[in-house]
């Protein structure tokens, strides 16, 4: 163990690794799940295309689903002179270049949900790994600090992948090729600064039936804030993908902005909530490291997105969703860090770390799959307005149950 892990001083390159990494694997995800795809499906399907993103979300999220948990579990397993999260980066990343470059050259809804399915497959292998590294290596004196690095990264790669995207919608082929060249050079980057050592002598667990059957299992002793965690994760990425997921949509057919508009609107969007979103999340952790606290603050944060969803539906006008983007930046800021500070404290068994923190991160697959199906369903019954009023429940439902973790204050 080096004494960056021994908690003697903070572990400043893996922080630094920790806000590259998330920015170069969400940076192409967001940009393409919530713009490029539902553009190219506009283009070749516009009278299905509400649907169609619906069930590209659905069927991507069951391959997902199986993805973040297995190869999780074969993360925790893996002993290399290279540690066992840096194999499953760096391949992962290689593989997620090259599946994005072959779905920015398919030309219809089959081959692009093929080729989709296997890139959410090889996407969730480098999350997996990544956040795990939060449990591996840092002590919890600085668990908040580093939080918010990997928040940061999250926060910079989710409204940056939409903000680049937005300048490629005459141009889907080349705007999922440039982020394919991210996703190979940020992953690279960041597990090579980790400085992951060799795990070698780190003891095996027994392999044998019982063991792999436990292998992806979900937690059962000591799991009660795990699954309160688990539940207010996804009902949070429900309500915010209600709006993400459909927000090329909302500015054209909700606010009835032409491409040229729903173009500028996105991206003064995305620049809001990434500039505020990038203080308060650089703020949030070290606040909650200071006063220890880290769950009232989440519960608050919540509250403040249920208010800034009611906005758009009160006043269906661009500064109407501006608004909304400056409240809700404020809160998604702070719990980039805050939600990953909980997560960690929450697991079972941290020696189980990267397979518990997949099922965490079911959470946003599940989340942002379900948020497609109860957006397209309240679109279809009645209109675009009813998606702030849904974001605006179910957070407020993620709120009590933060509120009702015992093992976090």
């Amino acid at each position: 163990m080096t004494r960056a892990e021994t908690g003697e001083r903070m572990p400043w390159r893996l922080a630094i690794a920790l806000v590259i990494g998330p920015a170069a694997w969400l940076m192409p995800h967001q940009g393409a799940i919530s713009t490029l795809l539902p553009q190219r499906v506009s283009e070749i399907d516009p009278a299905n295309k509400v649907s169609l993103v619906m069930m590209f979300s659905t069927i991507a999220m069951l391959v997902a689903l199986v993805s973040n948990i297995v190869l999780g579990a074969c993360s925790d397993r893996t002993r290399t002179r290279f540690g066992k999260r840096k194999p499953w980066i760096i391949g992962c990343s290689i593989l997620s270049c090259l599946v994005l470059f072959a779905f920015s050259r398919a030309d219809g809804i089959g081959a692009m949900l093929g080729w989709w399915c296997l890139y959410e497959l090889v996407v969730n292998g480098v999350a997996a790994a990544m956040i795990a590294q939060l449990s591996d290596r840092v002590p919890a004196r600085w668990r908040g600090t580093v939080s918010s690095a990997y928040g940061l990264g999250q926060m910079i790669g989710g409204q940056t992948g939409i903000l680049v995207a937005a300048q490629f919608l005459e141009n889907v082929t080349l705007g999922v090729e440039t982020f394919a060249a991210v996703a190979l050079i940020g992953g690279i980057i960041s597990a090579l600064l980790a400085g992951e050592r060799s795990n070698l002598d780190e003891p095996m667990p027994p392999f044998n039936p019982r063991e792999l059957l436990r292998m992806f299992m979900f937690p059962t002793h000591g799991a009660r804030d795990f699954y309160k965690t688990l539940a207010a994760r996804f009902l949070l990425t429900v309500g915010s993908s209600m709006i993400s997921n459909y927000m090329l949509y909302i500015l054209q057919d909700y606010l009835h902005l032409d491409q040229a508009g729903a173009q500028r609107m996105l991206s003064i969007n995305s620049s809001i909530t990434l500039a505020i979103g990038l203080v308060c999340c650089l703020a949030a952790g070290p606040l909650a490291d200071r006063i220890g606290r880290p769950k009232i603050l989440t519960v608050i944060t919540a509250c403040m997105i249920a208010v800034g969803a009611i906005i758009p539906f009160l006043f269906p006008t661009p500064a109407g969703l501006i608004a909304f983007s400056v409240i809700v930046g404020i809160a998604n800021g702070a719990n980039s860090s805050l939600i990953q500070t909980i997560s960690v404290e929450v697991l079972p068994n941290p020696e189980a770390a990267a397979k518990d923190l997949g099922f965490l991160n079911l959470a946003n697959t599940l989340g942002g799959v379900g948020g497609s199906f109860a957006a397209a369903m309240v679109i279809n019954t009645v209109g675009y307005g009813g998606v702030f009023v849904g974001e605006a429940v179910v957070v407020l439902v993620a709120a009590a149950l933060f509120r009702s973790i015992r093992r976090v204050r």
